[in-house]
């Protein structure tokens, strides 16, 4: 296979750790509980892990509305 058909398969995780996720989603660990506590973030247990349900995590972001910016003056 030449690399002008090679195909790359993206695979995106179901689940993050918890420390790992402020990074990948641009939260702090408070704003990411709180959502969780609203119901709109899914967290899950491994043991004594917690870890991110993303398919919630990328749908709460997307629910957020977009930001108005100002034009300057």
């Amino acid at each position: 296979m030449n690399n002008a058909t090679a195909s790359v398969a993206i695979i995106s995780p179901l689940t993050i750790p918890l420390p790992q996720a402020p990074s990948a989603l641009g939260l702090s660990r408070s704003a990411i509980y709180r959502a969780a506590a609203e119901g709109k973030i899914k967290l899950k247990k491994l043991g004594r892990s917690t870890l991110v349900d993303m398919p919630s995590a990328r749908a709460f972001l997307a629910s957020l509305p977009d930001a108005k910016v100002r034009s300057a003056a």
